[in-house]
């Protein structure tokens, strides 16, 4: 499992962004805060594509935007291939090392 932190919000909302836990396995990711689980999903149901200003998770017809500590790492971990410039670099980078 690997296991990124980071911060939340939704599309739209540039106000009230929380601070988040992604745990990933083989197959499914899952959200949380310090108190409480947000969800629990297969990868194969939600998309994910990497834009300029974060990673837009779209879960259940809604679209939450996360930066992690290691967008790259997390980007390579679920083999995202949709991604901004900068972050295909970052990721090019971390293939490198």
């Amino acid at each position: 499992m690997s296991r990124f932190r980071g911060a939340m919000r939704l599309k739209g909302d540039i106000t009230a962004e929380i601070e988040v836990t992604v745990d990933l396995t083989v197959d499914r990711i899952v959200l949380s805060t310090a108190d409480e689980i947000i969800g629990s999903w297969r990868l194969g149901d939600i998309g994910i594509r990497g834009e300029d200003d974060g990673l837009h998770f779209r879960i259940e017809g809604e679209e939450a935007i996360i930066h992690t500590d290691d967008d790259a790492g997390f980007a390579l971990a679920i083999g995202l291939r949709s991604a901004s410039p900068r972050l295909r670099r970052q990721m090019a980078a971390r293939r490198g090392r």
